[in-house]
C-alpha cells in the first residue's frame, strides 16, 4: 500500500477552493438582498423590554437622506405588541398610523404612506409597545426580548 503524503501545496489548494466557494457564497446573498430590498433603507432599530413603553424613534447617526415616501416595522426577534404610532416630519406634518397590533419575529406592518410635501423628511416616530414575555422566561432562555427595525423607502 502506498501512503500519499499532504503536501502543503495541497492544503493551501484545498484552502483556497474554500475560500472561493465561501466568497461566492457571501457575493451572491448581498446582491440577492439588495435586489428584494429595492429602495428601501434601515432607519433605525430597537430592542423593547418587557413593559409598556413609549420611545421615540429617530433615524441612525449615519443616515444622509431622510426622504423618504413610506415606513414600514419590522419584526427580527421575539414578539412586540404595537399600541400606536405618531410619525413626524421635518415641516411639522404628523400623521397617527393604525396599528396591526402583535407582529412576531419575521412579521412586519403594512406599509404606510408618511405626510408632507415631497420635500419634507422623516424626523421621528413615537411609538408605545410592550414585547411578549418576562424577565424570569428571558433568563430561562424561552422567550426573549423583541428587536424591531424601522424601515422607510426612498422617494
Amino acid at each position: 500500500m502506498k501512503k500519499r503524503l499532504i503536501t502543503t501545496a495541497t492544503i493551501s489548494s484545498i484552502f483556497s477552493t474554500m475560500a472561493l466557494v465561501l466568497l461566492i457564497n457571501i457575493a451572491s446573498t448581498n446582491t440577492t438582498y439588495a435586489k428584494d430590498n429595492g429602495d428601501w433603507v434601515l432607519i433605525s432599530d430597537k430592542t423593547v423590554n418587557f413593559e409598556q413603553e413609549e420611545d421615540k424613534v429617530e433615524p441612525l447617526p449615519f443616515l444622509s437622506e431622510r426622504k423618504f415616501s413610506k415606513i414600514k416595522i419590522k419584526c427580527v426577534q421575539g414578539t412586540v405588541s404595537i399600541k400606536s404610532m405618531k410619525v413626524t416630519m421635518t415641516d411639522g406634518s404628523t400623521k397617527q398610523l393604525k396599528t396591526m397590533g402583535t407582529l412576531t419575529k419575521g412579521m412586519s406592518t403594512r406599509t404606510y404612506k408618511l405626510p408632507g410635501t415631497d420635500k419634507s423628511k422623516f424626523d421621528f416616530l413615537e411609538l408605545q409597545y410592550k414585547s411578549w414575555g418576562n424577565l424570569t422566561l428571558n433568563a430561562a432562555g424561552v422567550v426573549k426580548k423583541a428587536k424591531v427595525e424601522i424601515w422607510g423607502l426612498k422617494r
